[in-house]
């Protein structure tokens, strides 16, 4: 978490001195499906001698999940282009995390006004619960090829996805320095599941990560409820794709000095 919260930042304040970025602060609702399920982990890992894993967790029923986001847009209110990064957080049982790149053409209703379409890339999302450690009882911990040498590794249930967000966006820039924004449009993604791990690697105080999928060998993922689940990893892939929509405002801080 501090280390996302420092790749956020960091940015933010290198590029508010480029006089035509404006630092963008969003607001919004997009979808978040999620089935109700009960779920029983096991897992060992893959070093010579190996360590076991167990644990249930619950999932909540979902239908959308609200968010915030900090990025970053051209401010160059005359040109018909747009173009922009935006980080995209959420707290819904889990944290979650995507970036996004954005462009858009803007069609000029007024001077202070502008709308037209505009898409979203999800360059990469993820979803992230943690639900227990794997303790280290024999030396380190081995996953796929990554080797752990922590006293505990964090055990999470994670969703990846990726994809595109059309939608219709218009800016009002009421003074040099501000502008205000909405965003309403309709997502469409891939996904994927998987079980994460991360700790202490095979350098020392040096974070490492691995993934596991749901069909391993080495993993046993069974839904307990609903009973009767025919595809495990399925059921629990969390849905993406629907409406969504956002407002936001934007900040030059050269402007502010002036």
């Amino acid at each position: 978490m501090k280390n996302l919260l420092l790749f956020i930042f960091i940015p933010s304040y290198i590029f508010s001195q480029e006089p035509n970025i404006i630092t963008t602060f969003e607001f919004g609702t997009k979808p978040l499906k999620i089935n109700e399920l009960d779920v029983t982990l096991e897992y060992i890992d893959e070093s010579p001698s190996p360590d076991y894993f167990a644990t249930n967790f619950s999932l909540e029923q979902s239908e959308s999940v609200n968010y915030f986001s900090i990025g970053f847009m051209q401010d160059n209110f005359k040109e018909k282009f747009l173009m922009g990064l935006k980080a995209d957080m959420f707290f819904k049982q889990m944290f979650g995390f995507n970036l996004d790149l954005s462009g858009g053409y803007l069609i000029n209703a007024s001077e202070k006004f502008k709308f037209g379409p505009k898409v979203d890339v999800t360059l990469f999302g993820i979803a992230n619960k943690n639900i227990g450690k794997l303790e280290n009882n024999t030396g380190y911990i081995q996953v796929n090829d990554t080797e752990f040498y922590d006293d505990e590794v964090k055990v999470s249930f994670q969703n990846i996805w990726f994809g595109l967000k059309p939608s219709l966006f218009a800016m009002f820039k009421p003074t040099s320095a501000f502008q205000i924004f909405a965003n309403v449009g309709y997502s469409l993604n891939a996904s994927l599941v998987n079980i994460g791990f991360s700790g202490e690697g095979d350098i020392e105080n040096e974070n490492t990560s691995a993934s596991e999928n749901l069909d391993a060998e080495n993993l046993t993922f069974i839904i307990t409820h609903p009973a009767g689940i025919e595809d495990p990893k399925k059921e629990s892939k969390f849905g993406f794709n629907g409406l969504n929509f956002s407002f936001g405002v934007g900040i030059n801080f050269n402007q502010l000095k002036k």
